[in-house]
Formats: C-alpha cells, structure tokens, sequence
C-alpha cells in the first residue's frame, strides 16, 4: 500500500483489496466466516487481531471510487439494504438450518393445499347433487 500511495504509475490494486476486505471485514466472527469458505488464511493468530489489522491498515487512507471493488463493495451494500433480503436471510438462518425444516415445511404446505382441494370439490359435489 506504501508502494501505490508513493508511485502513482504503480495503480492501486493492492489498497483497493485492502479497503474491500476492510469494508467486510469487522469483527472475529468475519473473519471466522471468511477462513471457513476459503476466502482468507489467518497467519496473523486469532481472529479478532486479523479484523485489527484491517482496520488499522485502512486509517487515513482515501477509497478510490473508481476501483472495480469499491463498485463492488457498493452493489453488495445496495444489496444488504433491501428489507426482502434481510428477511430472507434471518428466515434462512434462524428456521432453516437443517433439511429436516424445509422438508417439514414443504409437507405442511401440501398438506393444507391437499385439504383445500378436498374441501372444494365437496362443495361443488354438494351443489351439483341439489
């Protein structure tokens, strides 16, 4: 990062993933979530001093808005701040956790479907026979 603020001909890729991870990195439990999809390696030590390290690495440096990332980081913003997509992850994470839920649901769901329909054609069986 150093290097880019320095030489302007050098671009600024590096402090453009620095400020990106920093965006989406801000606690332990990030970084937990990061090292388990493969995203990061943590040769730092705990979790808690790698989100440290981001934000301390960030203080006082100018986001580009040009960068291809920080479109990124937007998008994903833009994203979060729909209420349809917070809803949906709470319901995902806090209902559906194991197939067992889903499969639950899915046969509650055609079940009541299945009583609807029955409770229709009796209807129509009751008016045609009259």
């Amino acid at each position: 990062m150093a290097f880019e603020q320095l030489h302007a001909d050098a671009g600024n890729h590096v402090t453009a993933y620095v400020l990106f991870m920093d965006s989406i990195v801000d606690s332990a439990a990030d970084v937990t979530l990061l090292a388990s999809k493969g995203i990061i390696k943590n040769a730092v030590g705990s979790n808690k001093a790698v989100a440290k390290l981001y934000s301390n690495l960030c203080k006082d440096v100018v986001r580009n808005p040009a960068s291809d990332l920080d479109a990124v980081r937007r998008m994903v913003n833009r994203y979060c701040q729909k209420p349809r997509h917070v809803w949906r992850a709470n319901l995902v994470h806090t209902y559906f956790r194991s197939p067992w839920s889903l499969l639950s649901l899915t046969a509650a769901v055609f079940l009541l479907t299945m009583t609807v329909v029955q409770t229709i054609y009796t209807i129509l069986q009751f008016y045609q026979g009259n």
